[in-house]
């Protein structure tokens, strides 16, 4: 990759967040496990966030907000690469609606139709779900895009998006280190071109192929209320007592061969109030397509 296109710079910008951000892998989290099932009662939190955070779960949530008659058939938007999920377990019990989408980083939509998947791959392979980090998502783009390396010339890097995002993941490097904030800051000093003016080509192609935003952590951890980000900006000490939920990028692809459950709910009063019950998703969504139910309000 051409130094020409994507200059590293000092780590300086991000050391103190990256040195705060140590602390976060093992945040305390309410019931749940990374199987199919609903935790057992009195299980470890702190065993249960080790377990999601090594090993991807079996079971993912994902919710989204879409015009009346648009029809979900995919993870994400037709097209699209990739499409953000967070783990099952840290929603059980349920959160009311309207709180839910603001833990992904997301908002609640009282005008739009809710739709809500729970998916269980029988086959993880066809997601190839990863946990969200920037090391996991270079990796993903590169098996995405199946680029060649020896074309990550500046030139052929700056014509094309899809080659420019592969030949940026491919020139990621993520060598060993002995001091935790220094060897975190590369990675995300690195990651944080991205979002350089001079490279909105690749933030463009990021958004819409993985739906990835300059709220995306990629601590695997998703960061609570950063929809709002562009009007109210955070410090390091709020982003990171934000970064609550984990999430995961998964392959784009139809709900059936995700495995998923899918409700879709057209807004009515109070709504939002209604809690967002996995099982309930799970009873009443069609398989592996969207069907549609009055009220979240018998989830109660």
């Amino acid at each position: 990759m051409s130094p020409r296109i994507f200059p590293m710079r000092s780590p300086v910008t991000f050391r103190l967040f990256i040195l705060i951000a140590a602390t976060l892998l093992f945040v305390p989290v309410s019931r749940g496990q990374a199987s199919h099932e609903t935790t057992k009662a009195g299980e470890d939190a702190a065993r249960i966030t080790d377990d999601l955070r090594e090993e991807t779960p079996g079971d993912f949530l994902r919710v989204t907000f879409v015009p009346a008659g648009v029809s979900v058939t995919t993870l994400a938007r037709p097209g699209a690469l990739r499409a953000f999920a967070t783990a099952t377990a840290f929603y059980l019990p349920p959160l009311p609606l309207k709180e839910f989408p603001l833990y992904s980083g997301s908002v609640n939509e009282d005008t739009k139709t809710l739709v809500a998947l729970r998916c269980r791959p029988a086959h993880p392979e066809s997601v190839d779900a990863v946990l969200a980090t920037w090391p996991n998502l270079f990796h993903a783009i590169e098996r995405d895009v199946h680029g060649d390396p020896a074309a990550c010339s500046a030139a052929t890097a700056t014509q094309d998006a899809g080659m420019q995002a592969f030949c940026f993941a491919h020139a990621f490097s993520d060598p060993a280190g002995s001091t935790v904030p220094r060897t975190l800051a590369a990675t995300f000093d690195y990651a944080a071109q991205a979002f350089d003016p001079e490279h909105k080509q690749l933030a463009d192609w990021l958004h819409t192929q993985y739906g990835v935003f300059p709220a995306f952590s990629g601590l695997g951890f998703s960061v609570k209320d950063s929809y709002f980000l562009d009007t109210q900006p955070m410090s390091t000490a709020q982003l990171l007592a934000k970064s609550i939920s984990p999430e995961y990028v998964l392959k784009n692809v139809s709900l059936k061969e995700a495995g998923c459950s899918c409700i879709s709910v057209a807004p009515y009063p109070g709504r939002g109030d209604d809690l967002l019950d996995p099982e309930f998703i799970r009873k009443a969504g069609g398989d592996g397509e969207c069907r549609e139910v009055k009220s979240l309000a018998h989830a109660k």
